[in-house]
């Protein structure tokens, strides 16, 4: 339906352009949402250049995004389950606060690791490996690129 839509409203040639001020008043009929969708295509931008960073140099990253204090999303969820796994009582709620951030403090202090509060990998893997995980890396690509988004 969406794609219909915008195959009848021809919108592929101000998309083309990267004209999002026309686009939006081609789909609203004004500048409503203008902010918010600018937002998110800078970030979609941002998430695909660095995918094609990654595959232009060959390079292997790890798809696990780095989180810190004010992340949100899937794989916030995923970090919290873990770490309830482990006996951290916390909200499982997307949302990256200040519990989440004092729990993945103290693990990191209890595993000899920088405890600044930034889940990069070496807390990854030691957070997946405590708490036996399914490691996020096996998550499809597409995914991880949604969660960034969010």
């Amino acid at each position: 339906m969406a794609c219909e839509y915008w195959k009848r409203r021809k919108l592929n040639p101000d998309c083309d352009r990267d004209d999002i001020r026309a686009t939006t008043r081609r789909i609203n009929g004004g500048l409503n949402g203008l902010e918010d969708r600018t937002n998110y295509i800078r970030k979609a931008k941002e998430t695909l250049a660095r995918i094609e960073g990654i595959q232009l140099t060959g390079a292997v990253s790890d798809p696990r995004p780095v989180l810190r204090r004010g992340s949100t999303g899937a794989a916030v969820g995923d970090l919290q389950t873990m770490l309830s796994k482990l006996k951290f009582a916390l909200a499982i709620d997307q949302d990256f606060g200040a519990a989440t951030e004092l729990a993945v403090m103290r693990f990191q202090g209890d595993k000899k690791l920088t405890a600044d509060g930034i889940v990069g990998k070496e807390t990854w893997d030691a957070i997946e490996k405590a708490a036996g995980s399914t490691s996020l890396s096996s998550r499809p690509r597409e995914f991880l690129v949604l969660d960034a988004l969010r």
